[in-house]
This record gives structure tokens, sequence and C-alpha cells, in this order.
């Protein structure tokens, strides 16, 4: 999953071995002294100290970019005008005016000065500490570091920033410039420790190597982390640090789906980790390892199952399912869940024991799994309980993987069941890709991609899938199969691809010369326990054993099926499966009146199934037979309305299938374009 974002390029560190005073120090200093100092005296009303305090704690903590002075001025201001009090108004008042009072660098001397009286110096445990107090001394120590020069260029800077009014991200605020640590030209500071005499390793590079993996910017990527390694990080001449840029460098190739680069950059990592002795990056690098491809030499071979060992990380762990859903590898989905119990499991180890560093989207991310497995297991249910605890619990708007997959595999799903301009306008939403990287944005287009060649293929308009759509395909997988009928290009699933090749010749009326693909594919996803499969495999089944005259044994094999198709409600497998026992129903009972008399509810069901979906053809085919039932009852008014609607339904069919490009698609497609315009410009 993808790490947090960066913070912006232009924004330095404020915080390292050496400290050096920026503008906004000057203010977060001066809101102590007026409005929290001294804390015994309680001048200001409560919830506005309350406020001050939750500001100040942001601000310090220094997790973010700081605040311009107009953005603290604004938080102070809104939360006076909660509490009209006098203290609260003056503090605002005299806020506004902050640059009248550090007119000149004496006055900012002045003031620094009396810093001291806001914290108390003392080694003994019993004096009493506070992070406010901490920040005072280090700003103060900061203060007397400096030299003349240093004063004056401080106060400067100061004076320019209470004005500034750009934004940050791309204009550096004044103060805000690197400061040199060369020992000859360094002017600023008259006292220089250690630290200060030469350059430690910062995080601006890291950030920028972070920038050009959400961009995919190859160039800046790369230089950043050149940049970020050749930092020096201790006193030793080797940084040791090697295998670190190596598996940076893997991750980054591995999020670009660019396998052999990856493999061969991790390869000697390994090496290089295992030579350094650094046992977590070694597992770190073999664990991305065994998620690449097999290699072509390699076909035929198992995927490697990760052992739980001290340094292996709960996802990596919790990753090894998806190799165990892979359909060729013959494993049954309980063995999926066995790994779901352990990374589970290894999850808790990891945070309440080995104390590892929670992430929201860690903790949810065996929910998000657990709810693909379902859909494999033909539970859709279960699975949307899953997605909802995922989509409740987390973050909108934001770069979280596991969210991301859980909205689109519920886009997905409302597509299979005819809603497909709800899919659609549900991923445009801008919390949905406003926080994507490229990486994400490509997964986030493809799902968007997907849904419109669904609704294609199901409507007929070919000229629209292969005109229009496949051209515009993302970097995404795809298989002709998936939407169309094809004899080439098989899927590779040793399920899909006879179930594929059944009904391409089916449409033949030949579907009895493949019965032993058929019976294959129904065994395996009986012994994989893929039930959504399965019941497509019986309706097929049922529909080869009428060709046989077996009429009695297909309605029965399909009525022990029927309740779990009519609880899962997945409209095209309904739709099917109502049309087929249908004519079960008809064939069984000698086309007697009683047998179509019941066939007509199941036909019926069947024709708003389809209706719904827009698939005409499939809905075409079950209104002649609704049709030839009622004119076989003498209904020739229940008949010449069903034909009515036979014609209505060929008509639109036609259309569509004129149609070369609808203008809704094209507009869609063009946002789409424009989102991955604007995230890869940033």
């Amino acid at each position: 999953m993808p790490p947090p974002g960066p913070p912006p390029a232009t924004s330095p560190s404020t915080t390292g071995a050496s400290h050096v005073l920026r503008p906004h120090h000057i203010v977060i200093l001066w809101v102590l002294m007026s409005g929290l100092h001294p804390l015994d005296d309680a001048v200001m009303p409560e919830y506005f100290a309350l406020a001050l305090h939750r500001l100040m704690l942001d601000e310090i903590a220094e997790v973010k970019p700081p605040r311009s002075y107009w953005d603290i001025l604004g938080e102070i201001k809104k939360a006076s005008h909660s509490v009209p009090d006098s203290a609260a108004m003056e503090m605002v008042q005299s806020l506004s005016m902050l640059a009248q009072e550090f007119q000149t660098p004496d006055d900012l001397s002045s003031f620094m000065k009396t810093l001291p009286a806001s914290y108390l110096e003392g080694d003994d445990d019993e004096t009493p500490r506070s992070l406010f107090g901490y920040f005072c001394h280090r700003c103060h120590v900061s203060f007397l570091k400096l030299s003349i020069a240093g004063i004056a260029r401080l106060h400067s800077d100061l004076l320019e920033w209470l004005k500034f009014k750009a934004d940050p991200r791309f204009v550096t605020p004044p103060g805000y410039a690197p400061i040199r640590k060369d020992i000859i030209t360094n002017d600023y500071q008259m006292f220089k420790t250690k630290y200060d005499k030469r350059e430690y390793a910062t995080a601006e590079t890291y950030a920028l190597f972070m920038k050009g993996v959400k961009t995919a910017d190859n160039n800046i990527a790369n230089e950043g982390l050149r940049r970020f390694f050749e930092q020096k990080f201790h006193e030793g001449s080797d940084s040791g640090l090697r295998q670190h840029a190596m598996l940076n460098l893997a991750r980054m190739y591995y999020l670009r789906r660019e396998t052999l680069a990856c493999r061969k950059i991790l390869e000697e990592a390994v090496t290089t980790a295992r030579t350094a002795g650094d046992n977590e990056t070694l597992q770190h690098c073999t664990s991305l390892l065994h998620r690449l491809p097999l290699l072509p030499t390699e076909r035929g071979k198992k995927p490697i199952i990760n052992e739980i060992q001290p340094q292996i990380h709960p996802l990596e762990i919790l990753h090894d399912v998806q190799k165990l859903l892979i359909v060729e590898h013959q494993q049954p989905l309980t063995a999926a869940y066995e790994k779901i119990l352990q990374a589970i499991g290894l999850y808790d180890h990891y945070i309440d024991v080995q104390g590892g560093l929670f992430m929201e989207s860690e903790q949810y991310a065996q929910h998000a799994v657990q709810s693909v497995v379902w859909n494999f297991f033909g539970c859709t249910n279960l699975a949307r309980i899953e997605e909802d605890i995922v989509i409740s619990f987390s973050e909108y708007g934001g770069e979280d993987n596991t969210r991301l997959t859980v909205i689109l595999n519920q886009a997905y799903n409302k597509a299979r069941q005819g809603k497909y301009d709800a899919a659609v306008s549900g991923l445009l939403e801008p919390d949905v890709w406003r926080g994507l990287d490229i990486a994400d944005y490509n997964i986030w287009a493809g799902e968007i991609w997907h849904i419109l060649a669904l609704r294609a293929s199901r409507r007929g308009q070919l000229r629209q899938l292969r005109d229009y759509l496949i051209p515009r395909r993302p970097d995404i997988g795809y298989s002709a199969r998936e939407y169309q009928w094809s004899k080439d290009h098989p899927i590779g699933s040793f399920l899909r691809d006879p179930l594929h090749e059944v009904l391409m010749i089916r449409r033949g009326d030949q579907a009895h010369t493949c019965v032993d693909q058929l019976l294959t594919a129904l065994w395996h996803a009986e012994y994989q326990g893929r039930y959504a499969i399965y019941r497509t495999a019986i309706i097929l089944l049922a529909d080869v054993g009428l060709e046989f005259g077996m009429t009695k044994w297909s309605r029965r094999i399909l009525d022990e099926v029927m309740p779990q198709i009519m609880s899962e409600n997945d409209l095209e497998q309904k739709g099917f499966a109502l049309f087929t026992l249908a004519r079960c129903t008809i064939a069984a009972g000698d086309s007697s009146r009683e047998s179509l008399t019941e066939s007509i509810r199941y036909l019926e069901q069947a024709e708003r199934c389809f209706a719904t979906l827009d698939m005409f053809t499939a809905q075409m085919d079950v209104e002649f037979l609704l049709s030839v039932v009622h004119h076989n009852l003498d209904a020739p008014a229940q008949r010449d309305e069903i034909a009515q609607r036979h014609e209505d339904t060929r008509m639109k069919r036609e259309e569509a299938h004129i149609c070369v490009v609808e203008e809704w698609i094209e507009d869609t497609w063009t946002l789409v374009s424009d989102v991955g315009t604007a995230i890869a410009s940033r």
C-alpha cells in the first residue's frame, strides 16, 4: 500500500539536530506568552484557552508544514468570536498589529529575553515539564546562538513574512530559505555547535523522491532518492544504508508494475542486506521478491507462501491470500481464510507486543480482503458487510489504497446490477480520486473503463467497445473474452475459459459437444468453493441436459440451486437461471397447460432482470418465448402486447448498435483524463 504523501518540497524541515529559528516560531512564542502564560492566572476564557492549546500543539508538533501568519490569525479570530471576552479580543487585536511590536531588531531581542520566564531549568525529576516549556527553551537557545547579522536577518524575514499571502506550495515564504552550514560563509550564527558546522541528513530530498513516485516522474524520483542517501547520517564514512535505498527503488518499480527491474534491484538488495547483517531489511526485500509473478521459465511452479517469522510484516501474510485465490493453483478458499486468520493474529502481536507503527489502513486491510474472498464464495451479503466496515471507519479523500479497493469493488457490483450511472458517478466523486497517486489513479481509471466496457458489451454496443473504449484502455489487465466472444486470447482460468467456450458453442446449438469441459469446470468450482461460478455452471449443465432430453433431471438440479441464486440476486445470473428454469418446466411438463402457466412467472421475472441490465438480446429471447407461451395458452391480447415489447426492445438494440460513442461516455472519459493530468502535474 502506498505510504503517506510527502509535504510540499518548498517547506524545509524545522526539526533536526540543528534548530533554525523561523518567522512562525516567533508568532507561536508571542501567542504562548500573551495567551497562555502564566498558566496559574486564568485570564482567558476556558473555551478560548482550549482552542489556543490545540492550535499551539498542532504547530509545535511540526508534523506538517507550518501555517502562515494569516492562517494563525484567522484560527484565533474564529475561536474568539464564539467567546465574547475582552481579554480574548485584546489579544486578537494585538496579534493583528504584530508588526508594530517588532519594528526594530531591538524589539525582537527584548521579546526573546523574556522567554526564560516561561520555563524552569532543572535536572531533578521533580521539576515540572511541559512541551511548551521545551519549545520556548529551544527557541531561546537558538536565538542566543545568532549573530548580529543573523538577528537582523530574522527580523527582516519576520516583517516580510507577516505580509506574505502567496501560496507556500509554489513560492518560498520569506525566512524559509535553506541555511548553508558552511564554516567559512556562515555568518548567521555566532556560536556554532558540531551540528551547526556541517550538513546532516534531512527529509526534504526523500519528500522529493516520494513526489516523483506519486507523479510517476522517474527523473525526480531517482534524483531525490540518490540525494537523500548521499547525505551524512552519522560520523562514519559508510552510511550502511545502501540496502534501504535499493528497497525504496525496488518498491517504486513494483508500484509501476515494472517487474523485471524490480526483481533485478531486489536480488542485489538481498545480497547487500545479508552482507550488512540487516535482517529486518532482508526480510522486507525477500517478502517483496515473493510478491512478484513467476518468470516464464518458472511456469508450472507453485508460488512461495510466506511463513510467520519475527521480522515479517502482517500484510505480507495477508498478501499470500492473493496467491491462494488464483484458480490455477487449485487451492480451496478455506486455505485463504486460514491465511487471513494468521494475518489478524500476527497484526495484533505486531502492534501490542512488537510495538509496530499503527496505521489505520493496515488495520482494516483484512476486512477488505475478506470481502473479496466472500465474493468468490458467492456470499455477496457478507462481502457487503466487510466493505461497509472499511467505508465507515476509514478516512475519505485520502490516499488509502484499502478504502479505494473497497469503493471500486462496490462500484463494479453496482454496475453488475445494472446501475451503471450510479457506479460511474460514485467513482467520479472528488473524495474518491483527489488523494490518489499515479499508481492508484491507474487502478481507479481502469475500474471506470471496466464498467463502461461491461455496459457496452451487455447492450451490444460492439462498435463503441472496439472503436472507442479498447483503444483508450488504461494499463490494466484485460482479456478479450471478458466482454466479447473470442476464440483467441483465453483468460487463463480453467473455470472461466471452459464456461466461455460452452456459451460460444451454445449459440450454435452445439453445447452437447463440450460436456466434458463443463463437468471439469463444475468439479473444480465445487472443490475450490467458488459457488458463484458453480451456480452458473449448474445452469449451463441444465441447459445442456435439455438437449439430451433429460428434462426432469435438468429441472431437479436447477431447483436445488435456485434458492441460492434468488438470495444472492445477481441479476444476470438470476435472469439466465429463470429463463432456463422456464424452459425446463415447459419441457418437463410436455408443454401442458399447467407447465406453460407456471413458466410465465419465471419468464416475466427474467424479462425484468434483463431489462434492468439493458441486455437487449437476452431480453428479446425471453420475450419471444413468453409470447409463444401466451399464444399456446390462447391469450392473443397478452401475446400481442409482448410482441410489441419485443419490437421495442429490438429497436433499442438497433439504436445502441448504430451508436459509435455516446456523448456522456465521451465526457466521462475526458474527465478521467483531466484527473490524471492534474495528478501528474502536482
